[in-house]
């Protein structure tokens, strides 16, 4: 307030100088509201920094033990990632297997002959189907452009066109399918059809492409050591019931893009046979010996040696389940098809013959005692047939993708594939010259990221903690990686809370669930030191900042028990005590549940910032009604001073007249 001026007042008597200083004893109540105000908030403030502290440690704990903690993450590594890659889920097993891709799934792309550049579309209904899919939309009449447009406007993933220049004046149209497999064949209906055959696309088929195989019973043959007789072929289906078996003769195929397509579907049978275990006859038991000496007879005594129960017992042989039924008959033995894995499941079973040197026969045997195997009759046939028509120009055929799984043939009408190996992903990309290994691990590296970012977000609370409850300037200095800018904010927040209980009493709980030690039923791991993670407190050489409960990493430790013990590491950090699926204890169960207290909505940092924002609210509040009382009082001061200046002048004014006055009359007397 040194600018202090009163209008019309010179400052002679250095009015201004005493209003200031009276200013100034009246400004104490408000610089101390001031200071508190400004205290208030740099609390608040600090505990906002703490609250966001906490929460993020919370966070990074709760990750550690949720549904999808990192170390439930798998990874899997191909050895032809070129060939196949596999994508593991959260479930899939550690295991190592191998799969040799003969085949990878392809879909039908069929390209016409040259047409004119200029030439147009004629008008009708055009309609594309592939399997039970189809897109069909009226055309009228237009543009080879704006007709392939038109078709990719209204594809729906099923059917795709694209114009290739042939030459300056010739172009071809390709049609393909979208969706890959044997049994997605890309077909041509109403005007679709017509114009295709039109453009060179397709034509007719000139003989027929397919044979069914096994359309009666006498067409069938017995096999060795199963019942045949109940064997039936009729309406084309073929059903072999409980413990029966036969096979389908192959004729010999001629000719390349063959193939041998059928279905099968295991279902229980009403009533099972009743199938005895195989009549033995008990042995006979020789009569116990004696001796006679002088005419005495010595009896030995009968053989306590009872029959075997096997030959005491009328019971029926146990229920046989097998899964293992399909088999091809090549002229240099028997090739086991992929096993029927669940009940009621139709399986679509497609065999390449050129995979074989020979295609003699296809087996099925029904070892199951209690189920009844359907098959569909197979059908060998043009791969390259659609129906009446066959495409011109093929540049590739729909088929499957034919894999060996462990030895196994298997087909599937994609290249991603998820119902092979549980819980795993398959990418087919191109065929492999031999079986390549694929192997499921878990993801260590995202373990490691998730345990480095818990014992940063620790350490960072921790240095919190110690900066806001100890006066002491030596636990700033020594965190050498600290900014300028976040040393001087640790400095003024230094010692803070001293007298509040609340960080200590929570940094001692803390330091209390990182370092206790947590027995595990089948667990050599119950300690965070023993995967590498400790204070440091006894590394051997003396070091203050060790003594504050910071936490330290050895990384060569923690890369080696990841690797070995990951499922113990997850038990340290999470597991269930009473088998009730929900976790109960661990590391980051209790660094959760006692973290909760605090940052929760209503808990007890919530309340702590509540608490400063009402005496914040009450401070500014007290600041506004000094601030209007101060000038209130300053302008009354100057008010009255100025009344005082304007009095002194006037006084002094007149006492300058009276004083004229007098001289001028003694000047006169004279």
């Amino acid at each position: 307030m040194a600018d202090i001026s009163i209008p019309g007042v010179s400052n002679k008597y250095g009015t201004n100088e005493t209003i200031q200083k009276l200013m100034e004893v009246e400004r104490v109540p408000l610089t101390r509201e001031q200071d508190k105000l400004e205290k208030y908030k740099q609390e608040q403030s600090a505990w906002r920094d703490v609250n966001r502290r906490m929460s993020a440690l919370r966070e990074s704990a709760r990750s550690l033990y949720s549904f999808d903690n990192p170390f439930s993450s798998k990874l899997s590594e191909s050895s032809d990632e070129y060939s196949i890659t596999a994508e593991p889920a959260r479930d899939a097993s550690l295991e190592t297997f191998k799969i040799k891709v003969m085949q990878v799934a392809s879909a039908d792309r069929f390209l016409s002959g040259e047409i004119e550049k200029n030439s147009e579309v004629p008008e009708g209904t055009y309609t594309f189907t592939v399997n039970e899919k189809k897109v069909s939309f009226n055309w009228k009449g237009g543009k080879l452009s704006d007709f392939s447009a038109a078709l990719n406007r209204r594809s729906n993933g099923i059917v795709k066109s694209s114009i290739i220049g042939v030459s300056g004046t010739k172009q071809s149209l390709l049609i393909e399918s979208l969706i890959s497999g044997a049994e997605n064949r890309l077909q041509f209906e109403d005007a679709a059809l017509d114009y295709a055959v039109r453009i060179g696309m397709i034509q007719k088929s000139a003989v027929s492409r397919q044979v069914v195989l096994g359309r009666t019973t006498s067409e069938l043959k017995s096999i060795p050591d199963f019942i045949f007789s109940a064997v039936k072929s009729a309406d084309g289906i073929i059903k072999a019931p409980p413990v029966t078996g036969f096979q389908v003769p192959v004729p010999e195929i001629g000719g390349d893009n063959k193939r041998i397509t059928f279905e099968l579907t295991l279902t229980t049978t009403a009533e099972p046979p009743t199938v005895q275990k195989p009549a033995v006859s008990a042995p006979v038991m020789p009569d116990p010996s004696r001796i006679q000496y002088k005419g005495i007879i010595i009896y030995n005594d009968d053989s306590e040696i009872g029959l075997s129960p096997e030959f005491e017992s009328d019971d029926y042989i146990d229920p046989v389940e097998s899964s293992a039924i399909v088999y091809i008959k090549t002229p240099s033995g028997e090739v086991a098809l992929e096993p029927v894995l669940s009940e009621n499941t139709k399986i679509k079973y497609t065999i390449d013959p050129s995979m074989y040197d020979g295609v003699e026969s296809i087996i099925i045997r029904n070892r199951n005692t209690e189920k009844t195997v359907t098959i569909t009759t197979p059908i060998l046939s043009d791969a390259n047939s659609t129906g009446d028509y066959e495409p011109v120009n093929p540049v590739s055929i729909a088929g499957d993708a034919k894999l060996q799984y462990e030895g196994i043939n298997m087909t599937r009408s994609t290249n991603k594939i998820d119902d092979i190996v549980p819980n795993v992903t398959l990418n087919l990309h191109e065929a492999s010259d031999k079986p390549v290994s694929i192997t499921i691990k878990s993801d260590t590296e995202a373990a490691k990221d998730a345990l480095i970012k818990l014992v940063g977000y620790y350490n960072q609370l921790l240095t919190e903690f110690n900066v806001l409850t100890q006066n002491k300037p030596e636990i700033i200095s020594e965190l050498e990686y600290l900014t300028t800018e976040e040393t001087e904010e640790y400095e003024q927040k230094l010692g803070m809370f001293t007298g509040d209980t609340t960080l200590s009493t929570e940094k001692n709980s803390l330091q209390r669930i990182i370092t206790n030690n947590y027995v595990i039923e089948g667990n050599d791991i119950s300690m965070l030191a023993q995967i590498g993670i400790s204070t440091g407190a006894s590394s051997g050489t003396y070091n203050a900042s060790r003594l504050r409960g910071y936490l330290e990493i050895d990384e060569k430790k923690l890369d080696s028990a990841l690797t070995d013990n990951i499922d113990q590491i997850k038990s340290l950090f999470g597991y269930d005590t009473d088998d009730d699926k929900v976790i109960d204890s661990g590391i980051a169960y209790l660094l959760d549940k006692n973290l909760q207290a605090y940052v929760q909505t209503g808990g007890i940092l919530s309340t702590k910032i509540s608490t400063l924002d009402t005496r914040i609210s009450s401070t500014q509040t007290s600041i506004k009604k000094l601030e209007d009382q101060l000038d209130k009082k300053e302008a009354e001061y100057k008010r009255k001073y100025g009344n005082m200046e304007s009095t002194l002048s006037t006084l002094e004014s007149q006492s300058t007249s009276i004083t004229n006055f007098n001289d001028q009359f003694s000047n006169n007397r004279r």
